[in-house]
């Protein structure tokens, strides 16, 4: 589906500056705002289709997390947390709830006796199996407006610039 060049939202925002300030710069706008805005949407399309499967996007991205590393399908809790940019008290909780609904469970970790793993079961690798096609789905459809080749252009320019963030030191802020 093409869709004709038109004036969005975040062109109305910068008219507004430059009616009010000539002089600022708001061409960061084009883009920050954008992707701001583009998050939302596709947060809210990802949100209703994790939801019909009784989820939420942490448990999902915890639950897709283990799946994608293959059998034994385990990590360690600092794993998790480092890659999915949440608070480790924010995991902790979320796997206790994950947990709690068979999805997972807490394995000792064969290579350090005091540490613990966290293991997809089968409950688990069950949904993530029946969930991703249809999240994979829902994400070429959030994208639809854009050629392939587009989406190609746009997701590097994308990694370019997150890339410019991941070369930082430190890890990435967590979500609020």
């Amino acid at each position: 589906m093409k869709i004709p060049h038109e004036s969005d939202h975040v062109d109305q925002v910068r008219a507004l500056w430059t009616r009010a300030w000539p002089d600022l710069n708001t061409w960061p706008i084009a883009v920050v705002a954008r992707v701001g805005r583009l998050a939302r949407f596709f947060d809210h399309g990802a949100e209703r289709v994790f939801g019909a499967h009784g989820l939420r996007r942490e448990s999902w991205d915890a639950l897709a997390s283990l799946r994608r590393v293959g059998p034994p399908y385990r990590l360690s809790p600092t794993e998790l947390y480092r890659g999915l940019m949440r608070t480790s008290g924010a995991i902790t909780n979320r796997l206790h709830r994950l947990e709690e609904d068979g999805l997972i469970r807490r394995v000792p970790d064969p290579t350090d006796g005091r540490g613990m793993l966290v293991e997809l079961t089968a409950k688990g690798k069950r949904l993530v199996d029946r969930v991703a096609p249809e999240h994979m789905a829902n994400e070429r459809h959030l994208l639809a407006a854009l050629s392939l080749t587009e989406q190609q252009q746009l997701a590097d320019l994308l990694r370019k610039l997150l890339r410019s963030f991941e070369l930082e030191p430190g890890p990435p802020p967590p979500p609020d």
